[in-house]
């Protein structure tokens, strides 16, 4: 049961794993989102981020950053990002487009 249990868990994990990382890749591709959340944000000074990207919110261990720049994810993570993700006012998951 608790073998089961252990894989089933494993299972998920790596399902969701799989789908942050396929977003990774698109947007980091594109770069087309109003913002972006950085993970993790210890890894990259504010004064340090790439010519062209302004801070939103600053918290403990992400940050959420827009910037103009077609490139920008490519930089953050140039600059020592773990995990960049679009942000949506629906949620960074969000499967429509936001509005123009």
């Amino acid at each position: 049961m608790i073998r089961r249990l252990a894989r089933r868990t494993g299972i998920a994990i790596a399902v969701v794993a799989a789908v942050f990382g396929l977003f990774a890749v698109v947007f980091a591709a594109t770069g087309k989102a109003p913002a972006a959340v950085v993970f993790p944000a210890a890894s990259i000074e504010p004064g340090a981020l790439p010519e062209g990207v302004s801070i939103l919110r600053w918290g403990r261990g992400f940050a959420v950053v827009t910037s103009e720049r077609r490139d920008y994810v490519r930089a953050l993570y140039g600059r020592g990002a773990l995990l960049v993700l679009p942000l949506r006012k629906s949620g960074c998951l969000a499967l429509r487009p936001s509005p123009a």
